[in-house]
């Protein structure tokens, strides 16, 4: 019994024809023949029916086919797993990014990694906020994250990528769009849209509005960052966002908030992780993105 005897089965058993198998899997009609008959033989048993036009299984060809269609999918993905362990031969780097990162952030430093880089690879995955991509780096799971914080600390385990301010995004027609800064004493009566409360955005705006004197009366909580803007357009309520989401806007407008309301974004890894040569040719990488004059005028 041989990976090619089984695919042929489970093909024909598919398609309920000989020649239509052969054609499908481009190879001579004798050849499905005898694989056929050979897993037959093999097995001292009758999988297929062929006293009718279009071939069926016998009830130990059903049977068969269980197990066939396992063997079959176990092997697909082993394949897969392989073909993973050969990528990271080539050389990978497992990063993490929180929502906000991926639409902005993420792709214009994966093309310019790529085109530095062009044989290792960027293994990433999305998570639902900072804390969770701290969280998988400091337990190996990731090799890097891009995290927002209210202050980078100038550790060993961390990079600042940018400093950006937190704006107040508001309908062009509100009575706030007509102030020159905002201070969050204005914000008592607003309705607030946010991310959700797990968010760096969500517990900074809420600690900022208690800090105040007031609860933030929040209208929705969303992981989606367009679902936000929109409803600000709506002049549904306000929110609070990074200028770097929100500077190509015209549905909306900005105003400073006063005092400025701050963010870092830094590039965070274990603080027992061990930088491995092609972690640290990432990390001489960020540096120079980090300062080339392309990230400073767009950023």
């Amino acid at each position: 019994m041989d990976f090619r005897q089984l695919e042929y089965f489970c093909t024909i058993s598919k398609l309920e024809n000989f020649t239509r198998t052969a054609e499908y899997l481009h190879v001579s009609q004798p050849s499905v023949t005898k694989a056929i008959k050979a897993l037959e033989s093999e097995l001292q048993l009758t999988l297929i029916d062929r006293r009718q036009k279009h071939v069926t299984l016998t009830p130990e060809g059903k049977v068969f086919l269980l197990h066939a269609e396992r063997i079959l999918q176990d092997i697909e993905e082993t394949r897969h797993d392989m073909k993973r362990f050969q990528l990271e031969k080539q050389g990978t780097i497992h990063f993490g990014i929180p929502p906000m990162v991926e639409a902005y952030l993420f792709p214009d430093l994966f093309t310019r990694f790529k085109e530095e880089y062009p044989d290792m690879n960027l293994d990433v995955k999305e998570y639902s906020d900072s804390t969770e991509v701290r969280e998988k780096a400091e337990a190996g799971a990731l090799d890097f994250g891009i995290v927002f914080s209210q202050q980078c600390c100038d550790e060993d385990n961390e990079m600042l990528i940018m400093t950006d301010n937190m704006s107040l995004c508001v309908h062009p027609d509100a009575e706030l769009s007509r102030c020159e800064a905002v201070s969050f004493d204005q914000l008592k009566h607003e309705h607030f849209i946010m991310q959700q409360s797990n968010t760096y955005q969500y517990q900074h705006v809420y600690e900022s509005c208690v800090n105040s004197g007031f609860v933030p009366d929040i209208l929705l909580c969303t992981t989606q960052l367009k679902t936000i803007k929109q409803l600000v357009a709506n002049r549904m309520g306000i929110s609070i966002l990074p200028d770097f989401v929100t500077k190509q806007e015209r549905n909306f407008v900005r105003r400073p908030l006063a005092p400025a309301l701050k963010v870092d974004i830094c590039l965070f890894w274990g603080n027992n992780k061990r930088i491995t040569e092609m972690d640290q040719k990432f990390l001489d990488f960020m540096k120079r993105y980090i300062a080339s004059d392309e990230f400073q005028h767009n950023f």
